[in-house]
């Protein structure tokens, strides 16, 4: 799955989306990555107002949403007005970098 074929939506019409796992079998390697990624997507967002390009996959195929990641839990990622993502139906997660102007704490270079 390559990111061009994921369809761009709002984060408001997750609400009807129909979540179920990627297609492709993840390794454990991808797995802790993409929790690497998610942590550091909601550590990124509540600090430094950063937002993550999420790519996940639905019953109507792969979709994309660019939204701040405000917590993660072991099953979900949760984000602004209560909505939710099943962390098992995400594929891909991209964080965005931060402006030159804002400086990284040190715990956050080893991400």
């Amino acid at each position: 799955m390559t990111n061009t074929q994921a369809k761009k939506i709002e984060k408001e019409q997750l609400r009807e989306c129909a979540f179920r796992k990627p297609s492709e079998r993840s390794t454990e390697h991808e797995m802790r990555e993409r929790n690497r990624r998610l942590y550091l997507a909601m550590l990124m967002g509540n600090n430094f107002e950063s937002k993550a390009k999420i790519v996940f996959n639905t019953l109507e195929g792969y979709k994309e949403v660019f939204t701040t990641v405000w917590a993660t839990t072991e099953k979900f990622i949760l984000l602004k007005g209560g909505i939710h993502i099943p962390i098992e139906a995400i594929a891909h997660v991209e964080v965005e970098h931060i402006s030159t102007t804002k400086q990284l704490p040190d715990f956050l270079t080893y991400y």
